[in-house]
């Protein structure tokens, strides 16, 4: 771990060296002020023992901080966040090293992540713009706020109605906008000559932190106090899917790698799995309160494909 004459790593020296590693990378400032999160939690729990060799950390020391950020009364998502970071942190210094997979806690795969059409009106209505604009694009585009909020001038292509992600987890990506996603993004660079889509005040794009928590407040002030930022991307691929697209359209769309990650956020609404059970009985089509048939237009939520005809 250390080479002759040099200073033996130590747990302080392997978090800077990965916050220091995420910048060289060029990663979103969210990403690095994780990082940096991550290891002021461990010297938290570790106190002086981060400025020891790395060479006595062992899985018990992983135990003990999953049980003290437990105790902090940390809900389990976030420590998972946290042992995500300390697992690519080790991975650099120590590849031998064996991270347990069972540390992790079962996360709730079952938390409803799409709103009703009067849901999302309400909640819409009570964000100021362009919270609100970042809002809606993330809904229908699927994008991630952090997407959103570092979009920069030159990565919109309104003429080709497509948006660019130079920098995503997997490389380079693009997204499609359907016409709504093009006039929000027409009239927000029409509004300013800044260098960003999305800049704050200052010039800079908004903070993640910050936005997250004008959605927070408004979600609650609309009686949804489960409903998170990033669940807005879960909402749009929930309407293309029950909207009659198939799962492979839904993930090109969200840009997930594989259907069970698309399928963990996007859900088949009792609304679709009614009309499938009225049409195996040979049942047409109903509209209205109580019928089942969805009255969005499904040009509105994708532009260049159509339902899936299998």
């Amino acid at each position: 771990m250390a080479r002759d004459g040099a200073q033996p790593a130590t747990l302080a020296l392997l978090c800077d060296g990965y916050v220091l590693d995420l910048e060289a990378r060029g990663k979103s400032p969210d990403s690095i002020r994780r990082a940096a999160d991550t290891q002021a939690r461990l010297a938290e729990c570790f106190g002086t023992r981060m400025e020891e060799p790395l060479g006595g950390f062992s899985e018990a020391d992983l135990y003990a901080f999953r049980a003290h950020r437990i105790q902090g009364q940390v809900k389990p998502s976030t420590v998972n966040r946290d042992l995500r970071s300390i697992r690519a942190m080790l991975k650099k210094a120590l590849p031998g090293f064996r991270f347990p997979g069972e540390l992790f806690f079962k996360e709730d795969e079952t938390r409803v992540r799409w709103l009703e059409p009067l849901q999302e009106v309400d909640v819409m209505s009570r964000i100021a713009s362009p919270f609100q604009e970042m809002a809606r694009l993330a809904a229908l585009t699927m994008m991630r706020l952090t997407e959103i909020l570092t979009r920069r001038r030159e990565h919109v292509a309104l003429s080709q109605g497509v948006l660019q992600l130079p920098k995503t987890k997997t490389g380079p990506d693009t997204v499609v906008l359907n016409r709504e996603a093009l006039g929000i993004l027409q009239r927000q660079l029409d509004s300013h000559g800044g260098e960003w889509v999305f800049p704050s005040p200052s010039g800079r794009p908004y903070s993640r932190v910050y936005v997250g928590r004008v959605w927070r407040r408004a979600a609650r002030a609309a009686g949804l106090g489960d409903f998170h930022f990033q669940d807005l991307r879960h909402h749009g691929a929930t309407m293309a899917l029950n909207a009659g697209f198939s799962a492979p359209i839904v993930m090109a769309l969200g840009r997930w790698k594989t259907e069970r990650m698309m399928r963990r956020y996007a859900a088949v609404t009792d609304r679709t799995l009614r009309a499938a059970a009225e049409a195996v009985a040979g049942n047409p089509p109903q509209n209205g309160n109580g019928g089942w048939q969805r009255t969005h237009n499904p040009a509105s939520i994708l532009v260049g494909h159509g339902p899936s005809q299998g």
